[in-house]
């Protein structure tokens, strides 16, 4: 067939809009549109970092930026979605986040207006998840899920995420950082460090990680969350493993062995690797910073003997004075609460509530669907006032009364744990004692942030058991269970 000139130009315009796919609509009717998938620019703190933002309109448009300290490319586009990325030229050395300038993409469908921003380098709070042990694996991994779930554009702002486990071995941890990436829009991990040789046992190699942590990512503020099994003040020569031994004492064992059949809560299990409180305590005040709270994510906790030790290394605690089930905190609604205000605070008591509201109102989302949740705030600059009234208290005769009655938190027998504002009222019969015990108590432990479901699950009779009395911290001295150890803490010589 014989192509004419004619047929050539026709052909040739037919084929024109194909190799144009992304131009402009034929259609007059319609009203040029300009949207942005941003609504500002974040960069990073370092030099080179870049945020990428999509352009998508049905017209021609043109961008200008007015600040040397980023670039942008490209500064033009057309119909269709574009690409635009932005590139930090200079780092952020400070610790406020830095206004960097104004982007403006002009088109005939209107004028749109970004703000640059550049984090800084000292984060407003750094928070690490420490988590050793591995009989918790699968539920520590479900939890690092929930905090990739929680991590977005707003969380955690300017602060940073840490998380230290041990997926591999009992001699080595893993370190790495969460954080959220704007040119994917997603939580990315970054590997910060593999550690050959850990030991969760021992407190120097525990030391060296918070150390190295602040090295690594330095703020104005730090948290600690500690996920994994726990015994309150009770030492390791009372708990799992006798010291000095390769296997655990017969008596030890089977007064912590948890009843067949249990559903498993953050109490039992990794023996041999065990610190005791006194040596967390030691290890946190040894530290060149201070952590602003610590969120234990452990059974027993929320205990006096436990919380006197730790009164001068932190300045809150958020712990359950009952096991906690496997499942652990609901890191995807807690994380929030940690980085409020762009990363720059934290709402403690918010913490307590996201807790005991998984508990109480959506127990049926967690893996064993159990409604057991207690939990507790504790400041701790107001425990030594509440130890100088309890030494007052325990220099008066004692009333009589049947520990058989006392609300206990744990399915251990003999008990080991008792609520302790219930074991004064019994055992004191000074009333204005009490009530300058009852006001030092409330300072110490706020009372909106102490919360409880009707009852908790105890994996050591393997059974639900009702709360008619809740203070949200436990004490031992009622307990004819390590009564020679438990007169060995820090607590019990200071209050007699």
């Amino acid at each position: 067939m014989t192509r004419t000139p004619l047929h050539r130009l026709v052909t040739d315009l037919l084929i024109l809009p194909l190799l144009f796919g992304a131009s402009c609509s034929n259609d007059n009717t319609e009203k040029p549109n300009l949207t942005l998938s941003v609504k500002k620019i974040v960069l990073a703190s370092e030099t080179g970092s870049t945020a990428v933002f999509d352009v998508k309109t049905n017209t021609n448009w043109t961008l200008t930026f007015n600040d040397k300290d980023f670039e942008v490319s490209p500064t033009h586009g057309g119909c269709g979605t574009t690409s635009v990325t932005v590139t930090a030229m200079t780092a952020n050395p400070s610790s406020a986040r830095t206004e960097r300038g104004t982007i403006r993409i002009e088109s005939p469908a209107g004028d749109m207006m970004l703000y640059v921003e550049q984090r800084p380098a000292i984060a407003t709070q750094t928070l690490l998840l420490y988590m050793p042990g591995r009989s918790l694996a699968s539920y520590f991994e479900q939890n690092i899920e929930g905090i990739h779930r929680a991590v977005d554009a707003d969380t955690p702002g300017d602060g940073r995420i840490f998380v230290c486990y041990q997926p591999a071995s009992h001699r080595t941890a893993e370190l790495f950082e969460l954080y959220y990436d704007a040119n994917t829009a997603s939580c990315i991990t970054r590997e910060v460090k593999t550690y050959t040789e850990f030991n969760a046992g021992d407190p120097q190699s525990v030391h060296m990680l918070f150390k190295e942590l602040a090295e690594e990512a330095p703020a104005l503020s730090y948290g600690l969350i500690i996920g994994c099994h726990g015994k309150a003040w009770v030492p390791s020569s009372a708990g799992t493993l006798m010291r000095g031994l390769l296997r655990p004492s017969d008596e030890a064992e089977e007064y912590w062995r948890p009843a067949n059949g249990a559903y498993p809560t953050r109490s039992f299990g990794d023996p041999g690797y065990e610190m005791d409180i006194t040596e967390l305590a030691n290890a946190l005040a040894a530290l060149p910073y201070r952590f602003d709270y610590l969120l234990f994510d452990d059974c027993f906790m929320a205990n006096i003997e436990t919380l006197y030790d730790l009164r001068t290394s932190v300045d809150y605690v958020i712990a359950s004075p009952c096991e906690v089930m496997a499942d652990g905190f609901p890191y995807d609604r807690i994380i929030p609460q940690m980085f409020t205000n762009e990363g720059r605070s934290h709402d403690l008591g918010a913490i307590c509530y996201e807790f005991w509201n998984l508990y109480q109102n959506d127990y049926q989302s967690t893996v064993y669907r159990m409604q057991s949740g207690c939990i507790t705030l504790a400041v701790m600059s107001e425990i030594d006032r509440l130890a100088d009234v309890m030494h007052r208290i325990n220099q008066t005769p004692v009333k009589e009364y049947d520990p058989n009655t006392l609300q206990y938190y744990e399915g251990l027998s003999p008990h080991l744990f008792y609520d302790m504002k219930q074991y004064v009222s019994a055992r004191c019969d000074d009333a204005r004692l009490l009530d300058e015990f009852t006001e030092c108590f409330d300072a110490a432990f706020p009372p909106e942030n102490r919360l409880h479901t009707d009852a908790f699950y105890s994996a050591y009779n393997s059974r639900m058991n009702p709360i008619t009395h809740y203070s949200g911290i436990t004490i031992s001295e009622p307990s004819t269970k390590f009564t020679e150890e438990n007169r060995a803490t820090n607590w019990w010589r200071a209050t007699h």
